[in-house]
């Protein structure tokens, strides 16, 4: 189950386009300041001096370029929420906030309102809904749901063997409980309890007189 990413916030879509605002602008001043330095250089106007800033420029002016690259780079991921560019949104975020301290400890007004739109930036890019369509954090939309296959039980079969019809002749002969019964009057008067006619006392089975009074049976 995947968690469906939330549509591109307003905020990141201008933060967006203030990168490549940035990244372009950036670009162009750093591809200046190198052909300055390099015609300061090229033309000795400062004499032995030219050299060391001609250099100190081309220098400056690649570390712009390359800090710009990244600024559009980073604006393009903004467009398309990559994650990569989250991340390097926050990363120059931190760090603009550490030169804009510098700035404001020289008395740079600048820098005390670059510290605070740094400040916004990273609270604005850590929120929810940002980190949620950067892919850094939950999804917010519906679940989503990938294809999937059903796949029926399999019905129960019974062997064959147990479908055969049963039959009084395929079961055999069942075996009966054999009971004796007697077949004669004294076996049946040796079961059953016998009394005197004469006294109503019982008689000891097998006796053929009355124990109590004598009477012959």
């Amino acid at each position: 189950m995947r968690c469906q990413r939330p549509s591109r916030p307003t905020g990141v879509t201008i933060l967006a386009v203030l990168a490549i605002l940035i990244g372009i602008v950036g670009a162009l001043g750093g591809i200046a300041i190198m052909g300055l330095s390099a015609l300061v250089g090229v033309s000795g106007v400062l004499g032995s001096a030219g050299g060391f800033f001609a250099g100190l420029g081309l220098l400056l002016g690649g570390i712009v370029l390359v800090f710009s690259l990244i600024w559009f780079a980073t604006g393009v991921g903004f467009l398309h929420g990559k994650g990569w560019s989250w991340t390097l949104g926050m990363i120059f975020s931190v760090l603009s906030i550490l030169f804009a301290i510098g700035a404001a400890a020289l008395g740079s007004t600048s820098g005390i309102v670059g510290i605070v739109i740094w400040f916004l930036m990273i609270y604005y890019l850590t929120r929810t809904r940002v980190k949620s369509f950067f892919g850094k954090g939950p999804g917010l939309g519906p679940p989503t749901y990938g294809p999937t296959t059903y796949t029926p039980t399999p019905a129960f079969s019974i062997p064959s063997s147990f479908t055969q019809q049963m039959t009084p002749s395929s079961l055999g002969t069942m075996p009966t409980l054999a009971t004796t019964t007697p077949s004669t009057p004294q076996a049946m008067s040796s079961i059953s309890a016998k009394f005197c006619t004469n006294c109503g006392a019982t008689i000891i089975a097998g006796s053929t007189k009355c124990g109590s009074c004598g009477k012959l049976l």
